[in-house]
């Protein structure tokens, strides 16, 4: 059971550990991606700037690909806190400074920063410190972990909303920015490295101040990695793996109007999605203990291409209403094993580098994924070649990594 894999982690503070990490990818999620569209129509009103102005903001998201690598890099060497901190810091700013904006280029820059730090508020951090903290329950930790992305998709939206009804835009960024700086103080005060790490007197440090206190970590180093096909083989089915957020995910909602649903009713469905998402990382955290991360991902795979074929196939309202969480429940479980893949293969001692880079195949998904949906629908009405694409793709990715030549898992 879940709840028996945290009871170590109570006694040495690991719930804390996990609820900081779960919070923070709650606020950095939940407003960069859920609650982008809220504010869309009162910056419209205030500014006059076009939708497909204030729209472009998020093609900054690439950043955060491209930051990754850097950020992973500096948490291996300083720790997940002050990277997890500063990050966090760094996005509050940009979310207190939007009520002072007057040209777009400001809301241009400040987009940038917010994006930037995403990566360091969100999965990097969760990944190191699950890892370090729960050795032996990492795969159903993860999960709990990860199910931050959906929390914030459910509890974002109503807080931004509600201040937007009540208040002003202006009020809504400096709620969030204030949600962010309170995070930081706490992750300040109660977030260790490591179990047992003691918290008073300077911390034991290495050449040029790196943490070197609390136990060894082992694994390869980012060098070593780049010389194994294997880190090849997990970019690529990374970057595969990406299109289902950025050609999937993103256009089910108007596929199910297409298909004869109501707005109310293919809005409830897309509920049912993120439900099913948040119950994947559950189950496919807890899988990759039981029969292996790599084999879990590949019936991950598989289950997203069969049901974004089905979804494809059928057009009848009803039976989208039942496929609709059962596709988000094999969504939800692929970034949680992507990380523990990783994490197998690679250890803990450079995870943030390595999976920093890993990350950069984001910036091939999501700079073609939306051109693949929008080229679907212009050519045929509707996403179905789209999908049946994508579907492809996550047959390509499972092949792949079930028959290539892969190292043994060496995590500890």
């Amino acid at each position: 059971m879940a709840i028996a894999g945290l009871v170590e982690g109570i006694r040495n503070r690991g719930v804390w550990i996990v609820s900081i990490v779960f919070l923070s990818t709650a606020v950095a999620v939940g407003t960069g991606q859920y609650a982008f569209g809220l504010f869309i129509e009162p910056l419209e009103a205030e500014f006059g700037w076009s939708r497909t102005a204030i729209s472009a903001s998020l093609s900054f998201a690439a950043l955060s690909s491209l930051a990754a690598p850097f950020i992973g890099r500096w948490m291996d060497r300083y720790g997940a806190r002050p990277i997890l901190c500063c990050s966090l810091a760094i996005m509050s700013i940009s979310f207190l400074l939007r009520p002072f904006m007057s040209e777009l280029w400001q809301w241009y820059a400040l987009s940038m920063l917010q994006f930037i730090a995403f990566a360091g508020a969100s999965n990097l951090p969760t990944g190191k410190m699950v890892g370090v903290w729960f050795p032996k329950t990492r795969g159903r930790v993860m999960g709990i972990a990860a199910i931050g992305n959906n929390f914030g998709g459910l509890v974002m939206p109503p807080i931004i909303a509600a201040t937007l009804i009540y208040a002003s835009w202006q009020a809504s960024y400096i709620v969030v920015g204030l949600l962010g700086a309170f995070l930081v103080i706490v992750a300040t005060f109660v977030m260790r490295e490591f179990p047992g790490e003691v918290v008073s007197g300077p911390k034991a440090q290495g050449a040029g101040g790196a943490v070197s206190a609390g136990p060894v970590l082992t694994g390869q180093s980012t060098r070593e990695a780049l010389r194994t096909p294997a880190f090849y083989v997990v970019y690529v089915v990374a970057t595969l793996g990406y299109f289902t957020y950025s050609t999937l995910l993103p256009h089910v909602y108007v596929h199910l109007t297409q298909a004869g649903l109501s707005v109310a009713a293919a809005s409830f469905s897309l509920s049912t999605l993120a439900i099913g998402g948040m119950f994947g990382k559950l189950v496919f955290g807890f899988m990759a203990e039981k029969i292996g991360t790599r084999t879990a991902i590949v019936v991950n795979l598989l289950g997203q291409a069969l049901f974004a074929t089905v979804v494809s196939i059928f057009v009848a309202g009803w039976a989208l209403k039942l496929l609709c969480p059962v596709l988000g429940l094999f969504i939800g479980g692929f970034g949680v094993l992507l990380t523990l893949l990783i994490q197998d293969i690679y250890g803990m001692r450079n995870f943030g580098a390595i999976m920093g880079l890993i990350t950069t195949g984001g910036v091939i998904s999501f700079g073609l994924g939306p051109i693949l949906a929008g080229v679907s629908f212009d050519w045929t009405g509707n996403y179905a070649t789209a999908f049946f694409t994508v579907a492809g793709m996550f047959v390509s990715a499972a092949l792949l990594l079930l028959f290539a030549p892969m190292p043994r898992p060496e995590f500890k």
